[in-house]
């Protein structure tokens, strides 16, 4: 069913480290005074567990626990709700954002496709190898996680597969936290949609969490930011705003795909790569 506005609520929470049924706890407790019936619940990256790296066998065998417990939230509320938990398989472990249906459901597990080397989170974790996009309400969203949104080559590729809101959890850590907000307003910005984010808020073993997180609508504006506190913070979407801002500034219409290859660069001077994989790129001058 479309529909002509939704409502998203952000649970910005704490994250105690390796306590999967006291975050539990928690998430309830902060969905309590939330009155109205949100379209999408929202938690944060990794909300049942942190990133306890010693753990994640015994976390993952909680996943399907916490997966049954989302549903039940998603049921009781009439709502759907996303986040991501530790995954096994294979022996392998994934970082997936996993999205359950007003029913139960599972709609969706995205496994978080850039990892953070900084945090050596590619050291315990295999990355994604596909983007997500479902429907919610009639509407086309994609699913990213934290570090993702450093990178504009997936917010476009949604973007262009007709994604109209972007729903992102996270841990991200207060010492970039203008990034955080700057990342944020450009991916509304440069695909003109939606974009909700949950972020992870208190004092972890070895980084502070700003919580900041924050809707964005498609011109850039800031439809909610979170107070610096724990909560759940909602607010409501005019989704034709998608329309008008495409129609406004037609940016998909002007592209010009044929010229971003590499076969049209300048020939007569040209950078060193940042890397070997990477497209050898020149300057006009």
């Amino acid at each position: 069913m479309n529909k002509e506005q939704i409502t998203i609520t952000l649970v910005q929470m704490n994250v105690s480290l390796g306590c999967p049924e006291k975050n539990l706890r928690r998430v309830e407790k902060l969905l309590q005074p939330v009155r109205e019936t949100p379209d999408i619940i929202l938690l944060p990256e990794l909300w049942s567990s942190g990133y306890d790296y010693d753990n994640f066998t015994q976390l993952a065998a909680t996943t399907p626990t916490m997966l049954k417990q989302m549903a039940e939230i998603a049921n009781r509320k009439d709502s759907y709700i996303g986040g991501s938990l530790v995954e096994a398989d294979n022996g392998n472990f994934y970082n997936t954002f996993f999205l359950i249906d007003p029913k139960g459901n599972r709609l969706a597990a995205y496994r978080k496709i850039h990892l953070f080397s900084l945090m050596e989170e590619d050291r315990h974790f295999s990355p994604g190898q596909k983007p997500c996009l479902i429907e919610i309400c009639g509407l086309p969203v994609g699913l990213m996680t934290c570090y993702d949104i450093r990178f504009p080559e997936l917010s476009r590729t949604l973007a262009l597969q007709g994604a109209q809101l972007l729903l992102i959890c996270a841990q991200w850590p207060r010492p970039r936290t203008a990034h955080w907000r700057t990342l944020l307003k450009a991916r509304a910005i440069e695909n003109q949609l939606f974009v909700a984010a949950c972020n992870r808020i208190g004092q972890g073993n070895e980084h502070r969490y700003p919580g900041n997180s924050a809707i964005i609508d498609p011109w850039g504006e800031t439809v909610l930011r979170a107070p610096q506190r724990q909560g759940a913070f909602s607010a409501t979407l005019n989704l034709a705003k998608v329309k008008e801002v495409r129609q406004t500034i037609a940016c998909f219409d002007d592209r010009r795909p044929e010229i971003y290859s590499n076969n049209t660069i300048n020939p007569y001077r040209r950078l060193k790569p940042l890397s070997r994989d990477a497209p050898e790129l020149g300057t006009a001058f």
